[in-house]
């Protein structure tokens, strides 16, 4: 109830022709859950170990310099029982985030996610289109009550490894706008920030750039695919290694979702925590 909503009138009016009160042709189908046992081998993309053989190679990498970071991911799969609708709803109750989709994708596909992190948003401002990032890194889990909260903050902002890890994915945040943005414009808001949400605190950095007249907002969409956050860094390099060394394509996972305005702008976020 405390979410809010953005709803948009699609009907189209001129003195021949309009949309209004034209029949619905589509048709309603009711979810049914598939029939399938899925086998233990189907459960999971890799089998008991093989994963952990993938973040040797990764190290390896790092040794040699090719990489600095890269985010390796695996799929889980379990058999659905409820109505993806009510999977929704639970994931709004218990985890809310900025970023939540309920998707009917046609012939049983579902897409459902409550996604923390903004990928890219490009708003029109006076002074030209500003495009902002708020990426994040640095996760510790919530304590029991304000005091434990505290404690785990204080915890996360003292962790090097943790202010490694951001400072490095803003750079990356920040070379990608450079390309496309007004020479001086790109900037770090904020750093560092915490972010709470129902089982974990977060750090976040908050980027801005303004960009430069002969580029849209959809330009900075693609400059800033993928995010470093769900791939790593060199991202090149980082992207190769994960389509040389992943079991599967990750289909929707590290991907955005989001809306895109008739008046040029754009508000997308990272497909995460998703159930497909």
């Amino acid at each position: 109830n405390d979410a809010w909503k953005i709803k948009y009138n699609f009907n189209y009016h001129n003195k021949s022709l309009s949309t209004i009160q034209l029949p619905n042709e589509m048709s309603l189908s009711k979810y049914v859950p598939s029939e399938k046992i899925l086998a233990d081998s189907e459960k999971r993309d890799y089998s008991k170990g093989t994963y952990a053989d993938q973040v040797i190679k990764a190290k390896e990498q790092f040794r040699v310099g090719n990489l600095f970071e890269v985010v390796l991911s695996q799929s889980f799969r379990e058999k659905l029982t409820k109505n993806p609708s009510q999977i929704f709803k639970r994931l709004c109750r218990r985890n809310p985030s900025p970023y939540g989709f309920f998707m009917n994708l046609g012939r049983g596909e579902y897409l459902v996610g409550a996604s923390p992190e903004m990928f890219v948003r490009v708003e029109n401002t006076v002074n030209g289109q500003r495009v902002e990032t708020c990426p994040i890194s640095g996760t510790i889990e919530r304590g029991r009550d304000a005091l434990e909260d505290a404690q785990q903050v204080k915890k996360l902002l003292l962790s090097d490894k943790e202010e490694s890890e951001l400072t490095m994915c803003t750079d990356v945040d920040r070379n990608d706008k450079s390309r496309i943005c007004v020479p001086g414009s790109v900037k770090v808001l904020g750093r560092r920030q915490i972010e709470m949400y129902s089982k974990l605190i977060h750090t976040v950095d908050h980027v801005e750039g303004y960009l430069r007249p002969n580029y849209d907002s959809l330009d900075a969409f693609l400059c800033h695919t993928w995010a470093v956050t769900v791939t790593g860094a060199p991202k090149t390099w980082a992207i190769r290694f994960i389509e040389e060394n992943e079991k599967y394509p990750r289909k929707w996972y590290g991907g955005a979702i989001g809306m895109v305005g008739f008046d040029g702008t754009l508000n997308t976020g990272l497909t995460l925590r998703t159930i497909c």
